[in-house]
């Protein structure tokens, strides 16, 4: 899920192809991680809208635009309700990597402390700063993420283990 920061520039297509480039070069990233944070595709989808219809085309993308467009994403991602609609379900599964799919089972604030800090990085700090919480409580969201992922792993070993034996 790691965000290609390579773009280059043409003199034919000036500013508006660099976007461009760096948009297609990133865009399944960068949605993958609205839909983890949002757990709604078509929540991810107009988040992401959102932040590609803000840029400024008319400048050449620096080296850190990958990285100002997803603070820019999560910032508006996780203001979302956070609970994955019936009807997204199986959207939902077709659109995401099939080992990052346990991640959207996990309660709203824990999924998005998981994601900004096991999948991304960010600082605990960071994580609490953006939720408006203490570290304290991401630590104890991250744990309660990583016990939830467990055992939903647990389980999908033991019924693959049972389907094979049966």
């Amino acid at each position: 899920m790691a965000l290609n920061n390579e773009a280059t520039t043409s003199s034919s297509g000036g500013y508006q192809k660099a976007w461009k480039d760096v948009l297609q070069t990133n865009l399944d990233a960068l949605f993958q991680l609205a839909l983890l944070l949002t757990a709604d595709p078509q929540e991810a989808e107009d988040n992401l809208a959102a932040i590609v219809s803000t840029l400024d085309l008319s400048k050449q993308p620096d080296g850190d635009a990958l990285a100002v467009i997803q603070a820019a994403l999560v910032s508006h991602s996780i203001r979302s309700r956070g609970i994955i609609s019936a009807a997204g379900v199986a959207g939902t599964r077709s659109m995401l990597q099939p080992a990052l799919l346990p991640v959207l089972q996990l309660e709203h604030f824990s999924r998005i402390c998981f994601v900004l800090r096991a999948l991304f990085g960010y600082a605990t700090s960071a994580c609490a700063r953006m939720l408006d919480i203490d570290e304290g409580d991401v630590r104890v969201l991250l744990r309660v993420a990583v016990l939830q992922l467990h055992h939903a792993c647990s389980l999908h070993i033991t019924e693959t283990r049972q389907r094979v034996e049966a």
